[in-house]
Protein backbone atom coordinates (compact mmCIF):
# COMPACT_ATOMS: atom_id res chain seq x y z
CA UNK A 1 0.00 0.00 0.00
CA UNK A 2 2.87 2.35 0.85
CA UNK A 3 4.42 1.82 -2.60
CA UNK A 4 1.05 2.53 -4.27
CA UNK A 5 0.80 5.82 -2.35
CA UNK A 6 4.36 6.75 -3.38
CA UNK A 7 3.58 6.04 -7.02
CA UNK A 8 0.37 8.07 -6.83
CA UNK A 9 2.13 11.06 -5.25
CA UNK A 10 4.97 10.85 -7.78
CA UNK A 11 2.58 10.80 -10.74
CA UNK A 12 0.62 13.74 -9.31
CA UNK A 13 3.80 15.79 -8.80
CA UNK A 14 5.03 14.93 -12.29
CA UNK A 15 1.73 16.00 -13.81
CA UNK A 16 1.84 19.26 -11.84
CA UNK A 17 5.38 20.02 -13.03
CA UNK A 18 4.49 19.30 -16.65
CA UNK A 19 1.43 21.55 -16.39
CA UNK A 20 3.48 24.39 -14.89
CA UNK A 21 6.21 23.98 -17.50
CA UNK A 22 4.10 23.71 -20.60
CA UNK A 23 1.14 25.98 -19.95
CA UNK A 24 1.05 28.94 -22.30
CA UNK A 25 3.22 26.94 -24.72
CA UNK A 26 3.09 27.61 -28.44
CA UNK A 27 2.65 23.98 -29.49
CA UNK A 28 2.70 24.83 -33.19
CA UNK A 29 6.24 26.20 -32.71
CA UNK A 30 7.24 23.12 -30.68
CA UNK A 31 6.16 20.70 -33.41
CA UNK A 32 7.76 22.86 -36.07
CA UNK A 33 11.10 22.60 -34.23
CA UNK A 34 10.69 18.82 -33.92
CA UNK A 35 9.98 18.44 -37.64
CA UNK A 36 13.19 20.33 -38.49
CA UNK A 37 15.41 18.09 -36.38
CA UNK A 38 18.58 16.79 -38.05
CA UNK A 39 18.37 13.02 -37.87
CA UNK A 40 22.11 12.41 -38.27
CA UNK A 41 22.86 14.34 -35.07
CA UNK A 42 19.97 12.64 -33.30
CA UNK A 43 21.56 9.27 -34.09
CA UNK A 44 24.93 10.51 -32.82
CA UNK A 45 23.26 11.56 -29.57
CA UNK A 46 21.69 8.13 -29.21
CA UNK A 47 25.02 6.42 -29.88
CA UNK A 48 26.54 8.34 -26.96
CA UNK A 49 23.60 7.40 -24.71
CA UNK A 50 23.85 3.69 -25.51
CA UNK A 51 27.62 3.81 -25.07
CA UNK A 52 27.29 5.21 -21.55
CA UNK A 53 25.29 2.16 -20.46
CA UNK A 54 28.11 -0.21 -21.39
CA UNK A 55 30.79 2.10 -19.96
CA UNK A 56 28.87 2.32 -16.67
CA UNK A 57 28.70 -1.48 -16.33
CA UNK A 58 32.40 -1.81 -17.17
CA UNK A 59 33.14 0.72 -14.43
CA UNK A 60 31.15 -1.31 -11.93
CA UNK A 61 32.93 -4.52 -12.96
CA UNK A 62 36.23 -3.23 -11.55
CA UNK A 63 34.55 -2.52 -8.21
CA UNK A 64 32.80 -5.89 -8.07
CA UNK A 65 35.72 -8.08 -9.08
CA UNK A 66 37.76 -6.67 -6.18
CA UNK A 67 35.37 -8.51 -3.84
CA UNK A 68 33.91 -11.38 -5.81
CA UNK A 69 33.65 -12.75 -9.35
CA UNK A 70 30.53 -11.74 -11.29
CA UNK A 71 29.68 -12.14 -14.95
CA UNK A 72 29.35 -9.02 -17.09
CA UNK A 73 25.89 -10.23 -18.10
CA UNK A 74 24.72 -10.21 -14.49
CA UNK A 75 26.15 -6.74 -13.87
CA UNK A 76 24.55 -5.45 -17.07
CA UNK A 77 21.14 -6.93 -16.27
CA UNK A 78 21.17 -5.63 -12.69
CA UNK A 79 22.10 -2.14 -13.90
CA UNK A 80 19.56 -1.93 -16.71
CA UNK A 81 16.71 -3.36 -14.66
CA UNK A 82 17.52 -0.81 -11.95
CA UNK A 83 17.40 1.99 -14.53
CA UNK A 84 14.02 0.73 -15.73
CA UNK A 85 12.70 0.81 -12.15
CA UNK A 86 14.17 4.29 -11.55
CA UNK A 87 12.43 5.62 -14.65
CA UNK A 88 9.14 3.89 -13.78
CA UNK A 89 8.77 4.34 -10.03
CA UNK A 90 9.52 7.32 -7.76
CA UNK A 91 11.88 7.42 -4.76
CA UNK A 92 14.90 5.99 -6.62
CA UNK A 93 13.62 2.46 -6.07
CA UNK A 94 16.18 1.21 -8.58
CA UNK A 95 19.02 1.93 -6.14
CA UNK A 96 17.73 -0.95 -4.00
CA UNK A 97 16.77 -3.11 -6.96
CA UNK A 98 20.28 -3.21 -8.46
CA UNK A 99 21.98 -5.07 -5.57
CA UNK A 100 18.89 -7.27 -5.17
CA UNK A 101 19.03 -8.38 -8.81
CA UNK A 102 22.81 -8.90 -8.72
CA UNK A 103 22.48 -10.97 -5.54
CA UNK A 104 19.78 -13.08 -7.19
CA UNK A 105 21.68 -13.63 -10.45
CA UNK A 106 25.23 -13.98 -9.15
CA UNK A 107 24.23 -15.99 -6.04
CA UNK A 108 26.08 -13.58 -3.77
CA UNK A 109 25.09 -12.29 -0.29
CA UNK A 110 22.77 -9.29 -0.54
CA UNK A 111 24.82 -7.29 1.97
CA UNK A 112 27.91 -7.70 -0.22
CA UNK A 113 26.01 -6.59 -3.34
CA UNK A 114 24.68 -3.54 -1.48
CA UNK A 115 28.23 -2.57 -0.58
CA UNK A 116 29.40 -2.92 -4.19
CA UNK A 117 26.48 -0.86 -5.50
CA UNK A 118 27.24 1.84 -2.94
CA UNK A 119 30.90 1.90 -3.96
CA UNK A 120 29.90 2.34 -7.58
CA UNK A 121 27.78 5.35 -6.61
CA UNK A 122 30.77 6.89 -4.84
CA UNK A 123 32.85 6.44 -7.98
CA UNK A 124 30.05 8.11 -9.91
CA UNK A 125 30.05 11.01 -7.44
CA UNK A 126 33.73 11.71 -8.07
CA UNK A 127 33.06 12.19 -11.79
CA UNK A 128 29.96 14.28 -11.06
CA UNK A 129 32.06 16.60 -8.90
CA UNK A 130 34.44 17.06 -11.83
CA UNK A 131 31.51 17.92 -14.14
CA UNK A 132 30.02 20.37 -11.60
CA UNK A 133 33.34 22.14 -11.07
CA UNK A 134 34.03 22.41 -14.80
CA UNK A 135 30.52 23.76 -15.41
CA UNK A 136 30.89 26.27 -12.58
CA UNK A 137 34.33 27.48 -13.66
CA UNK A 138 33.28 27.83 -17.30
CA UNK A 139 30.35 30.15 -16.63
CA UNK A 140 31.16 33.77 -17.57
CA UNK A 141 31.57 36.02 -14.55
CA UNK A 142 28.79 38.46 -13.86
CA UNK A 143 26.29 36.43 -15.88
CA UNK A 144 22.76 37.50 -14.98
CA UNK A 145 20.08 35.16 -16.27
CA UNK A 146 16.66 36.21 -17.49
CA UNK A 147 14.02 33.71 -18.51
CA UNK A 148 11.52 35.26 -20.92
CA UNK A 149 7.77 35.12 -20.44
CA UNK A 150 6.42 31.70 -21.30
CA UNK A 151 9.68 29.88 -20.57
CA UNK A 152 8.20 28.06 -17.58
CA UNK A 153 4.58 29.05 -17.98
CA UNK A 154 5.40 32.41 -16.42
CA UNK A 155 3.48 35.48 -17.55
CA UNK A 156 6.37 37.84 -16.73
CA UNK A 157 10.16 37.48 -17.25
CA UNK A 158 12.10 35.85 -14.40
CA UNK A 159 15.55 37.23 -13.50
CA UNK A 160 18.24 35.30 -11.60
CA UNK A 161 21.23 37.25 -10.31
CA UNK A 162 24.74 35.94 -10.96
CA UNK A 163 25.42 36.46 -7.27
CA UNK A 164 23.25 33.42 -6.51
CA UNK A 165 24.58 31.08 -9.20
CA UNK A 166 28.17 30.43 -8.20
CA UNK A 167 27.48 30.02 -4.45
CA UNK A 168 24.77 27.48 -5.27
CA UNK A 169 27.07 25.52 -7.58
CA UNK A 170 29.94 25.73 -5.09
CA UNK A 171 27.65 24.53 -2.29
CA UNK A 172 26.51 21.53 -4.34
CA UNK A 173 30.10 20.58 -5.17
CA UNK A 174 31.19 21.05 -1.55
CA UNK A 175 28.34 18.85 -0.31
CA UNK A 176 29.33 16.08 -2.72
CA UNK A 177 32.99 16.39 -1.71
CA UNK A 178 31.99 16.18 1.95
CA UNK A 179 29.91 13.07 1.29
CA UNK A 180 32.79 11.38 -0.51
CA UNK A 181 35.22 12.38 2.25
CA UNK A 182 33.01 10.76 4.90
CA UNK A 183 32.75 7.54 2.91
CA UNK A 184 36.50 7.38 2.26
CA UNK A 185 37.18 8.12 5.93
CA UNK A 186 34.88 5.20 6.72
CA UNK A 187 37.38 2.95 4.98
CA UNK A 188 40.29 4.45 6.92
CA UNK A 189 38.68 4.46 10.38
CA UNK A 190 35.40 2.58 10.42
CA UNK A 191 35.11 2.44 14.21
CA UNK A 192 35.33 6.21 14.64
CA UNK A 193 32.66 6.86 12.01
CA UNK A 194 30.27 4.34 13.56
CA UNK A 195 30.77 5.83 17.02
CA UNK A 196 30.09 9.31 15.63
CA UNK A 197 26.87 8.09 13.98
CA UNK A 198 25.69 6.52 17.24
CA UNK A 199 26.58 9.57 19.30
CA UNK A 200 24.84 12.05 17.02
CA UNK A 201 21.99 10.44 15.08
CA UNK A 202 21.39 7.95 17.86
CA UNK A 203 20.10 10.77 20.04
CA UNK A 204 17.50 11.62 17.39
CA UNK A 205 16.48 8.15 16.20
CA UNK A 206 18.11 4.98 17.47
CA UNK A 207 16.43 2.95 14.72
CA UNK A 208 17.73 5.18 11.93
CA UNK A 209 21.21 5.27 13.47
CA UNK A 210 21.28 1.47 13.67
CA UNK A 211 20.15 1.19 10.03
CA UNK A 212 22.82 3.67 8.90
CA UNK A 213 25.49 1.80 10.86
CA UNK A 214 24.55 -1.43 9.05
CA UNK A 215 24.79 0.37 5.71
CA UNK A 216 28.23 1.72 6.62
CA UNK A 217 29.45 -1.69 7.77
CA UNK A 218 28.30 -3.28 4.51
CA UNK A 219 29.89 -0.46 2.57
CA UNK A 220 33.23 -0.75 4.36
CA UNK A 221 33.22 -4.51 3.84
CA UNK A 222 33.12 -4.05 0.10
CA UNK A 223 35.79 -1.39 -0.26
CA UNK A 224 38.46 -3.82 -1.42
CA UNK A 225 38.81 -1.90 -4.69
CA UNK A 226 40.96 0.63 -2.81
CA UNK A 227 43.54 -2.12 -2.34
CA UNK A 228 44.06 -2.28 -6.10
CA UNK A 229 45.27 1.08 -7.50
CA UNK A 230 44.96 -0.36 -11.01
CA UNK A 231 41.28 -1.33 -10.65
CA UNK A 232 40.53 1.94 -8.89
CA UNK A 233 42.12 3.94 -11.72
CA UNK A 234 40.23 1.95 -14.35
CA UNK A 235 36.92 2.39 -12.52
CA UNK A 236 37.53 6.13 -12.23
CA UNK A 237 38.49 6.34 -15.91
CA UNK A 238 35.29 4.61 -17.01
CA UNK A 239 33.30 6.87 -14.71
CA UNK A 240 34.71 9.93 -16.46
CA UNK A 241 34.08 8.21 -19.80
CA UNK A 242 30.44 7.65 -18.80
CA UNK A 243 29.91 11.31 -17.96
CA UNK A 244 31.83 12.29 -21.08
CA UNK A 245 29.30 10.30 -23.10
CA UNK A 246 26.55 12.35 -21.47
CA UNK A 247 28.31 15.56 -22.49
CA UNK A 248 28.64 14.28 -26.05
CA UNK A 249 24.98 13.32 -26.17
CA UNK A 250 23.89 16.78 -25.00
CA UNK A 251 26.12 18.48 -27.57
CA UNK A 252 24.79 16.29 -30.38
CA UNK A 253 21.19 16.98 -29.34
CA UNK A 254 21.74 20.74 -29.48
CA UNK A 255 23.37 20.34 -32.88
CA UNK A 256 20.32 18.31 -34.01
CA UNK A 257 18.16 21.36 -33.38
CA UNK A 258 20.70 23.76 -34.98
CA UNK A 259 21.14 25.67 -31.73
CA UNK A 260 24.46 27.55 -31.55
CA UNK A 261 26.07 26.99 -28.16
CA UNK A 262 29.34 27.80 -26.34
CA UNK A 263 31.71 24.95 -25.55
CA UNK A 264 30.62 24.74 -21.91
CA UNK A 265 26.90 24.36 -22.68
CA UNK A 266 26.84 20.50 -22.69
CA UNK A 267 28.72 20.46 -19.36
CA UNK A 268 26.26 22.90 -17.85
CA UNK A 269 23.26 20.96 -19.14
CA UNK A 270 24.54 17.65 -17.78
CA UNK A 271 25.40 19.20 -14.40
CA UNK A 272 21.95 20.79 -14.09
CA UNK A 273 20.17 17.56 -15.03
CA UNK A 274 22.22 15.63 -12.45
CA UNK A 275 21.39 18.15 -9.71
CA UNK A 276 17.69 18.34 -10.54
CA UNK A 277 17.10 14.58 -10.67
CA UNK A 278 19.32 13.79 -7.66
CA UNK A 279 16.31 14.17 -5.36
CA UNK A 280 13.82 11.47 -6.39
CA UNK A 281 10.35 12.94 -6.79
CA UNK A 282 8.61 11.92 -10.02
CA UNK A 283 8.61 8.65 -12.01
CA UNK A 284 10.93 8.87 -15.00
CA UNK A 285 12.11 12.30 -13.74
CA UNK A 286 9.12 13.79 -15.56
CA UNK A 287 9.33 17.55 -15.19
CA UNK A 288 12.53 17.29 -13.17
CA UNK A 289 14.43 16.43 -16.36
CA UNK A 290 12.77 19.09 -18.52
CA UNK A 291 13.42 22.08 -16.23
CA UNK A 292 17.26 21.97 -16.37
CA UNK A 293 17.31 21.37 -20.14
CA UNK A 294 15.08 24.37 -20.83
CA UNK A 295 16.93 26.55 -18.31
CA UNK A 296 20.35 25.67 -19.75
CA UNK A 297 19.31 26.41 -23.33
CA UNK A 298 17.83 29.79 -22.42
CA UNK A 299 21.03 30.65 -20.53
CA UNK A 300 23.57 29.64 -23.20
CA UNK A 301 21.49 30.80 -26.17
CA UNK A 302 19.95 34.15 -25.25
CA UNK A 303 17.03 35.02 -27.48
CA UNK A 304 16.17 31.38 -28.17
CA UNK A 305 12.44 30.81 -28.59
CA UNK A 306 11.19 29.06 -25.41
CA UNK A 307 9.09 26.78 -27.61
CA UNK A 308 12.26 25.51 -29.30
CA UNK A 309 13.91 24.93 -25.92
CA UNK A 310 10.85 22.92 -24.83
CA UNK A 311 11.04 20.86 -28.01
CA UNK A 312 14.66 19.99 -27.17
CA UNK A 313 13.67 19.04 -23.60
CA UNK A 314 10.85 16.76 -24.78
CA UNK A 315 12.96 14.99 -27.41
CA UNK A 316 16.01 14.68 -25.13
CA UNK A 317 13.91 13.11 -22.38
CA UNK A 318 12.15 10.76 -24.79
CA UNK A 319 15.44 9.54 -26.28
CA UNK A 320 16.91 9.11 -22.80
CA UNK A 321 13.97 6.90 -21.83
CA UNK A 322 13.95 4.83 -25.03
CA UNK A 323 17.14 2.79 -24.45
CA UNK A 324 16.31 2.46 -20.75
CA UNK A 325 12.98 0.87 -21.62
CA UNK A 326 14.35 -1.36 -24.39
CA UNK A 327 17.33 -2.69 -22.45
CA UNK A 328 15.45 -2.94 -19.17
CA UNK A 329 12.60 -5.01 -20.63
CA UNK A 330 15.08 -7.15 -22.56
CA UNK A 331 17.03 -7.93 -19.37
CA UNK A 332 13.84 -8.72 -17.44
CA UNK A 333 12.83 -11.24 -20.11
CA UNK A 334 16.31 -12.71 -20.48
CA UNK A 335 16.77 -13.20 -16.72
CA UNK A 336 13.15 -14.35 -16.23
CA UNK A 337 12.42 -11.74 -13.58
CA UNK A 338 8.91 -10.38 -13.12
CA UNK A 339 8.56 -6.63 -12.68
CA UNK A 340 6.03 -7.23 -9.92
CA UNK A 341 8.73 -8.99 -7.89
CA UNK A 342 10.75 -5.77 -7.89
CA UNK A 343 7.87 -3.79 -6.41
CA UNK A 344 8.40 -5.66 -3.14
CA UNK A 345 12.07 -4.71 -2.82
CA UNK A 346 12.47 -2.31 0.11
CA UNK A 347 15.34 -0.27 1.60
CA UNK A 348 15.03 -2.49 4.66
CA UNK A 349 16.85 -5.10 2.55
CA UNK A 350 19.99 -3.30 3.63
CA UNK A 351 19.75 -5.05 6.93
CA UNK A 352 20.13 -8.45 5.29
Amino acid sequence: MKRVVQIGIGIALGAALIWLLFRRTDWAAVWAAVREIRLEWLLVSQAFVWGTFFARVQRWSYVVRASCPARYRHLFSATQIAFLVNFTLPARAGEFVRPYVLSRLAKRPLSQCIAMAALDRVNDLFALIVVLLLAMLSLPKGLDIEFPAGAFGNAEPIAVSSAAIRPAASGAAAALCGMCAVLVFLYVNQGLVLRAVGATLGRVSARFAAWLERVFVNFAAGMHVFRSPSDLAKATGFSLLTWGGGVGSSAAMMAAFDIPFPWYAPLLMLALIAVFISVPVTPGAVGQYHIPVIACLLVVAPGLDPARAKAVALVTHLFALFPVGVLGVFCLIREQIRFTDLLRVRPEADSA
